[in-house]
């Protein structure tokens, strides 16, 4: 991999900003693959490598962002107006003005929460089969699996749809086998 800097001002910019170039070789390959990187960084504040590796910090947080938003959609408001509506439906009842930034704070604490278990789940699942898996694809083929809850005096039975049962019988001994930390 080649770093390599130069500026470039476009005409509807204030001042010139700082480009790397980032090209990458990789065996087998006719042609390289190659990217610029658009900063506003100063020239002496980091490195080429550093700022590269900046925003590929960046850009992995904010694909966790888009998948927690893309597979858990948490419903945020941006009023504290009484609800006539939600997620484009009239509501029953009309409810009283809340905090839309403390309902908003819970709610994403609780979207952040789920978040997490499902990338341990899914990390999990990745060690089991040994294949990558994307949040969607989890909910999908392992979450939302039909099941049967049997309740008796002693014990709670839950007896998985045949499609499911062999993802849950790979991933439980994974899931059982963390050690979580104390409160």
């Amino acid at each position: 991999m080649w770093l390599y800097e130069l500026s470039y001002r476009a005409d509807s910019w204030d001042k010139p900003r700082r480009v790397i170039l980032v090209v990458k070789e990789r065996e087998g390959d006719l042609l390289f693959d190659h990217f610029f990187l658009v900063t506003s960084r100063p020239w002496t504040e980091q490195a080429r490598s550093e700022v590269l590796e900046h925003y590929r910090e960046r850009g992995k947080a904010e694909g966790h962002m888009g998948e927690l938003k893309d597979v858990l959609d948490p419903a945020l408001s941006s009023t504290n107006r009484a609800k006539s509506h939600w997620r484009g439906r009239k509501t029953k009842s009309t409810t009283p003005a809340v905090d839309a930034f403390a309902c908003n704070e819970v709610r994403l604490l609780i979207a952040c929460l789920a978040y997490e278990i499902m990338h341990i789940a899914r990390r999990a699942m990745a060690r089991a089969t040994g294949a990558g898996w994307s949040l969607r694809r989890l909910r999908e083929r392992v979450l939302r699996a039909g099941a049967r809850l049997t309740v008796s005096a002693r014990r709670m039975t839950l007896a998985l749809s045949a499609a499911a049962a062999p993802f849950w019988s790979a991933i439980w001994p994974q899931i059982t086998a963390l050690h979580w930390a104390d409160p």
